[in-house]
């Protein structure tokens, strides 16, 4: 395993020694930890490979600090993240993730640090017990990725792909900016797409109960075969990547994009897209998921910040 310097980021990063080697960045109350070497630090085989019973998670997505007021401010985006924020530190989730779009403006724009700054000071706040896993999305790595784009990302929130382990749930991160479009960076999809297929067969070998894929754009909204459009991935590299996830046994993929709810399945896999905690685009409130998982199931619930439950029961009666 080659060693690794410190990142210098805006807001500090620290070396850690886990065994992967991962870097964490601080800013506000917790330090946020970033995958490296395609792990994330605790959310590994050996502490969370096997099953340990009925648990949940919180899956958010387009905090996307910027978008209400066009970048001019992000007054908005921080009262609902801060309310998500409340939600999730009473509701003490086995893990939260957040499913792109972290920010409005990508690297290199003038107010970007200060987005990436508020999104790390919010999100700092979730008890530390919590792990917070960031995936990226369009606005973090551009819809037509480049090296330099990524490399922005990495050194602000990890690496763009990777796995982790959660209560013997194999969990599988994905860059889907790659295969929205590959084309400023095919060496990379390369390399993304072949450690995505050795993954799923090691998923399937391990025995897991349940392969979960988490990434920013669904694969499609509604039909595993509906037209191309700026919501969903290309057939072209959709259809490949769907019959390899069927034949992996995957349980569901869930994204982000739309900022607003869909749903569908192919065969087995459900496709479970996320409104917004930012800026909705349609009638869905400002919200997040609460994903129950069980040792035969999985069962998943949309809640507007209005609405989110006082507690989860994982009753399975």
């Amino acid at each position: 395993m080659r060693r690794r310097t410190c990142l210098k980021l805006t807001v500090g990063w620290l070396a850690t020694t886990s065994a992967a080697r991962m870097a964490t960045a601080q800013e506000g109350g917790r330090t946020l930890a970033v995958a490296r070497d395609r792990r994330f630090p605790g959310l590994d085989a050996e502490h969370e490979g096997k099953w340990g019973g009925a648990f949940f998670f919180l899956q958010l997505a387009d905090t996307q600090f910027g978008m209400f007021a066009e970048n001019a401010d992000f007054v908005r985006e921080t009262e609902l993240v801060t309310r998500a924020v409340q939600h999730i530190n009473r509701l003490k989730p086995k893990f939260v993730i957040v499913c792109g779009d972290l920010v409005n403006q990508g690297p290199g724009g003038k107010v970007h640090p200060d987005q990436v700054r508020e999104f790390k000071r919010l999100m700092g706040q979730v008890d530390p017990s919590i792990p917070l896993v960031c995936v990226c999305g369009n606005h973090d790595v551009g819809n037509r990725p480049t090296p330099a784009l990524m490399r922005g990302y990495e050194k602000e929130f990890g690496e763009t792909y990777f796995g982790f382990w959660a209560g013997g749930v194999r969990c599988l991160v994905l860059n889907s900016s790659l295969y929205y479009d590959p084309t400023g960076a095919p060496d990379e999809h390369e390399r993304q797409d072949r450690w995505f297929h050795e993954e799923l067969a090691a998923a399937r070998q391990s025995g897991a109960p349940h392969i979960l894929v988490f990434q920013h754009h669904p694969w499609f909204l509604t039909q595993p075969d509906e037209p191309d459009q700026y919501f969903n991935i290309p057939q072209v590299r959709r259809a490949p990547a769907l019959q390899a996830m069927r034949e992996a046994g995957v349980r569901a993929v869930l994204a982000g994009h739309y900022h607003r709810n869909a749903y569908g399945k192919d065969g087995l896999i459900e496709m479970i897209t996320t409104s917004a905690v930012g800026k909705p685009l349609g009638k869905d409130p400002s919200g997040f998921r609460i994903v129950k998982v069980y040792r035969e199931r999985i069962q998943h619930q949309y809640y507007g910040l209005e609405a989110v439950p006082q507690a989860v029961n994982l009753d399975e009666k």
